[in-house]
């Protein structure tokens, strides 16, 4: 039974200056104002003139679409893409017969800068760090199995909200965290999971029957089933005290005395028993998702080695990427895989209940593969104090502009005052976006499919109340944000395909 339960007070950052049209325009504005003033004491006609054609160019910069953006960004968009296309930079291409030097099939684009590394925690158990070489983070990735919110009492379920709660602000206080991340994945089950746990069960002098009932359960449930895979995302990113990045060491060490009580934590937010992905775990993660027609592969060869006891490591990290890959306007190929990535424009504008996303991360029979992931962004109580005070100062202002206030700013108002008041009572403030990947085996009918896909997935958003966009010309980095490898894209600054500026 779902909690009865809502939340909403969801709030886009209020932009300064005149209506909301950003402080620089709005300077702008004040300065073709005053020219126009000044040449009037000379020339009325050219100070009209001048007037006319200024505040025309800030109304045509100020306009921006349901998506928010405007037409030069756009425009701008569009002269990027077609700039990658023409010189290739939209292509990838590895292996031994690429020009890349060592026959290697690295991960592109953002993720060749990222390595990764094996250490151990407290009690000796071995887990994976994904170190972002652009921007110095490092990224523990955490293996939930949820148990979903069927059968789960309306208290039960209100409690969980508020350990989720707690744990985010828990975070926020911690050293050196920078972001949060939920990925839930769903795709086709191969089955050889769930072989492997019966095979458990089975014992050699079994009554025939029971062998034979076993044999049938196998043979039914093992094919044609969907898999969801949930996984928690946490970047550190340490420095010292004249602003140096933290060796290698000296963040496993800090980052493994976090992972106990954050196993716990996620626990009692209704995560189930958590554990650190390993290193084996995270190379084919990236690599059945760079190449879907890898999984069973993968995966078989994961169980030989765990029956036959050989140590596992037949992937590498270097060997995780694609053979070939590429870029388009709405779309990316990779490898056997063809798929398309959203980013999330605006939050909900309405309140919404527990249930009211579960179609959107439920697995959809349009797609081959879905992913969904929410980025959460934590600001320090302190930083959270000043946010929020400004911001509410920046709603008032913006109410104040009107002569009859709008119910939109009217309820901006209201937000802000009681994220204000809440967050004097120590609360953390959350900026969070969402990517949404939706893939397809490339093959026959892919167009037609990848459509049928994309129909699904924003019909999904929609009943959501969540406007999603594709991520024109930055597919390629849209997909490697959604990956959950723990992507801080607000410190990258690149214009899409696999160059980065």
């Amino acid at each position: 039974m779902a909690s009865n339960t809502t939340y909403g007070d969801y709030l886009s950052p209020i932009k300064q200056g005149f209506h909301g049209i950003g402080m620089g325009l709005t300077l702008a504005g004040i300065v073709v104002l005053g020219a126009a003033v000044v040449i009037a004491n000379f020339n009325p006609f050219i100070s009209f003139g001048v007037a006319v054609v200024g505040l025309g160019v800030i109304f045509f910069l100020s306009r921006r679409d349901a998506e928010g953006r405007s037409k030069p960004e756009v425009a701008d968009e569009k002269y990027t893409y077609r700039a990658q296309v023409r010189s290739r930079r939209n292509l990838y291409r590895s292996g031994m017969l690429s020009p890349i030097s060592g026959g290697e099939t690295s991960l592109p684009g953002i993720l060749s800068r990222v390595s990764i590394i094996e250490a151990r925690d407290g009690y000796g158990y071995p887990f994976a760090l994904l170190k972002h070489g652009r921007t110095g983070e490092y990224s523990l990735m955490m293996a939930c199995s949820s148990q979903g919110a069927a059968l789960i009492d309306d208290d039960v379920e209100d409690r969980y909200v508020a350990s989720w709660a707690a744990l985010m602000e828990w975070l926020a206080n911690q050293q050196g965290v920078t972001q949060l991340s939920a990925t839930v994945d769903t795709s086709p089950d191969s089955g050889l999971r769930f072989r492997r746990t019966l095979k458990r069960h089975l014992v050699k002098d079994a009554p025939d029957l029971a062998s034979r009932a076993m044999a049938q359960v196998m043979a039914i449930y093992t094919s044609g089933g969907a898999r969801s895979d949930v996984t928690l995302t946490v970047s550190f990113k340490f420095q010292d005290m004249k602003g140096r990045a933290a060796e290698d060491e000296d963040a496993v060490y800090m980052i493994a005395l976090v992972i106990p009580e954050l196993e716990e934590r996620i626990a009692n937010s209704g995560g189930g028993k958590a554990h650190a992905l390993t290193m084996d775990e995270v190379v084919a993660m990236a690599r059945v998702c760079m190449d879907p027609a890898s999984q069973k592969d993968v995966e078989r060869t994961a169980q030989e080695d765990s029956e036959e006891g050989r140590p596992s490591g037949s992937l590498c990290w270097e060997d995780a990427g694609p053979t070939t890959a590429e870029a388009g306007w709405d779309w990316y190929r990779h490898d056997s895989g063809i798929s398309r990535t959203w980013e999330m424009c605006d939050p909900p504008r309405s309140a919404i209940t527990s249930t009211t996303m579960a179609r959107l991360f439920k697995p959809l029979d349009a797609c081959d593969r879905k992913r969904v992931t929410v980025i959460f962004h934590l600001l320090p109580p302190k930083d959270t104090q000043e946010f929020t005070e400004l911001n509410r100062k920046k709603a008032r202002a913006r109410s104040g502009q009107d002569k009859i206030s709008t119910v939109d700013n009217e309820s901006n108002v209201v937000k802000t005052d009681r994220q204000a008041f809440e967050a004097v009572q120590g609360s953390v403030l959350v900026f969070f976006g969402m990517l949404v990947t939706a893939t397809i085996e490339a093959g026959d009918d892919e167009q037609e499919r990848l459509d049928r896909a994309t129909r699904a997935v924003e019909g999904a958003a929609g009943a959501a109340n969540v406007n999603l966009r594709p991520c024109y010309a930055a597919q390629d980095t849209g997909f490697a944000a959604s990956l959950p490898f723990g992507f801080n894209m607000s410190l990258y600054k690149f214009n899409s395909a696999f160059g980065l500026g």
